[in-house]
C-alpha cells in the first residue's frame, strides 16, 4: 500500500516517512488507532516503504519487486498476525497462516475492515477471535530466521488486544528482538493492552480522519460531491463506517426508485 492511498493522517505519515529513511527504525511500535482511522493501512504503507528498493521522498516507488510483493501481501519478509478461530478438525494448532488467503483478499479489498467483519468473513459466527500462545511462539520462531530478500524482518500484529495474557510470551522479543527486526502492533483500545507490552513499544497515536480528508476519499470513490460532507460527518472519522453509509444510501435510493 502506498502512503498516498492512506486517507488523511498527515502527521503520522510524515513521522513514519522520516524514520523509514533512516537506519534507526524503532524495533517495537504500537499503532493506537481510532476505529476505521487507518491503523492497518498506515502499517501496510510503512512496511512497504521499509522494503522498497527505490524509496521516493514522500512514498515508496510502488513499482519495484519488493513493492509489488508487499502490495499483494506476499513479501517473504513481511509477516501478519490477526485474530482467528480454531480450524477443526485439525491435528495441529491453528495459526494465522491457516487463513492467509482469506486475509490477503479481505485486506486488499478493504484495509479499513474491522475485527467483526473479518471474523464473520472466516465463518466465526458468534465465536471470539484470539491470538493464541501457539501463535505467539510461532512469531518468535519466524523472526529468528534469516531474511529472504529485505534487510528487515517485519511482523504486523493486527488487533493486538486479542493477545490477552498470551502477550507475555512476546515480552523478550519486544524488548530485545533479533537484529533488523521491526514489530508493529495495531490496537484500538489501549486499556486492553498489557502494560508490560505498552512499556516496550513506541506509541504512535492515530486519530479520527478529518472530515475534509474523508470527504475527498469518498469523492474519489465516485460519491456525488453533494453527499460527501454529509456522509463524512455521520461517519465521524471512520472510513469503514463511511463505506457502510455509502452502501446504505445506495440501497435506500434504489428502494425508493423501485417503489
Amino acid at each position: 500500500m502506498l502512503f498516498k492511498d492512506v486517507i488523511g493522517q498527515h502527521e503520522p505519515k510524515q513521522h513514519l516517512l522520516e524514520i523509514g529513511k533512516t537506519d534507526k527504525i524503532p524495533h517495537s511500535q504500537l499503532f493506537l488507532s481510532q476505529p476505521g482511522a487507518g491503523g492497518l493501512a498506515l502499517a501496510l504503507a510503512f512496511t512497504q516503504y521499509i522494503v522498497c528498493e527505490n524509496k521516493q521522498e514522500t512514498d515508496s516507488c510502488g513499482a519495484c519487486g519488493a513493492c509489488v510483493k508487499a502490495q499483494k501481501m506476499i513479501h517473504p519478509d513481511i509477516h501478519y498476525t490477526y485474530p482467528i478461530i480454531a480450524k477443526k478438525p485439525s491435528p495441529h494448532p491453528s495459526l494465522s497462516t491457516d487463513y492467509i488467503a482469506e486475509w490477503r483478499k479481505a485486506i486488499i479489498d478493504n484495509p479499513y475492515i474491522n475485527e467483526l467483519e473479518w471474523l464473520q468473513g472466516i465463518g466465526a459466527e458468534n465465536k471470539q477471535g484470539n491470538i493464541t500462545a501457539d501463535e505467539a511462539r510461532n512469531i518468535i520462531k519466524g523472526l529468528n530466521l534469516t531474511t529472504f530478500e529485505s534487510k528487515y524482518k517485519i511482523q504486523i500484529i493486527w488487533m493486538a488486544e486479542a493477545l490477552s495474557k498470551e502477550g507475555n510470551i512476546l515480552l523478550k522479543l519486544l524488548e530485545e528482538p533479533p537484529a533488523n527486526t521491526v514489530l508493529i502492533l495495531i490496537a484500538e483500545n489501549q486499556e486492553e493492552i498489557l502494560p508490560t507490552i505498552l512499556s516496550r513499544c513506541q506509541l504512535i497515536k492515530i486519530n479520527k480522519i478529518e472530515d475534509v480528508d474523508l470527504a475527498q476519499a469518498l469523492l474519489r470513490k465516485g460519491v456525488p460531491q453533494s453527499n460527501t460532507q454529509h456522509i463524512a460527518y455521520l461517519a465521524d472519522g471512520n472510513f469503514n463506517e463511511a463505506l457502510k453509509l455509502i452502501h446504505s444510501e445506495t440501497h435506500e435510493n434504489t428502494r425508493l426508485l423501485t417503489q
